[in-house]
């Protein structure tokens, strides 16, 4: 249903190497690269995440009570990538554990303000 997701950014340079690691971590690598546009995957057949500069070139704000959320394969993986964001100058929003609902998830805010998070559902297979 989801085809790709975007986040506005500040310094297209900066957040793309912050997002080449923590993106990384999940196998997902670049696969549009331009001045205002950048763009990874993890394969064809999965939505992708993208950030830009805006176009109407007005500054990139966060959206009040957006977020995106990663899967991920296990807990492991959930810290993986949130150690890896906030090494890399992520803000905390949550350190990574078990919440309502079953899931395992560790919530963070990339360089710009940008809400995220990794998780881990054993019963995905249901959504």
């Amino acid at each position: 249903m989801i085809g790709y997701t975007m986040v506005g950014v500040k310094d297209i340079k900066k957040s793309a190497a912050f997002y080449d690691k923590v993106l990384g971590i999940m196998g997902a690598k670049r696969k549009m690269n331009y001045d205002k546009f950048v763009l990874w995957n993890d394969a064809a057949d999965k939505p992708s995440f993208s950030i830009c500069i805006p176009y109407d070139g007005d500054e990139a704000t966060v959206g009040n009570g957006s977020m995106i959320a990663f899967p991920v394969a296990n807990e492991a993986e959930v810290h993986k990538v949130y150690d890896c964001a906030m090494e890399n100058g992520a803000t905390d929003e949550g350190a990574p554990g078990m919440r309502d609902g079953g899931y395992y998830i560790g919530y963070f805010r990339d360089l710009d303000g940008n809400k995220l998070a990794a998780y881990h559902y054993d019963s995905d297979e249901h959504l």
